[in-house]
């Protein structure tokens, strides 16, 4: 079986996400410090520089944290077919 290699940028984002998804999970909130790793990770921190704009751009992340969980908490009929279907040509 052949191993994947992930570039180690990937993973380090990887367990930032899931740090953000912890803090979310027990707090409520994301705090600046893995908001600005997150950040780090996609390049410039641009206007996140700015507090007021790192303060709504936590709580956008906490928002869209709670959003994923009901997205995918939420329960499907198995007798349902998909709507679309993606195929391979």
């Amino acid at each position: 079986m052949r191993r994947r290699h992930f570039p180690l940028s990937a993973v380090l984002a990887a367990a930032a996400w899931q740090q953000a998804c912890r803090e979310a999970d027990e707090s409520g909130e994301v705090t600046a410090a893995t908001a600005q790793t997150l950040l780090d990770h996609q390049g410039a921190r641009g206007i996140y520089e700015d507090p007021a704009e790192l303060d709504r751009l936590r709580r956008a992340l906490a928002n869209m944290i709670g959003v994923q969980r009901t997205l995918r908490d939420f329960p499907l009929d198995p007798d349902e077919p998909p709507l679309t279907i993606f195929h391979r040509g």
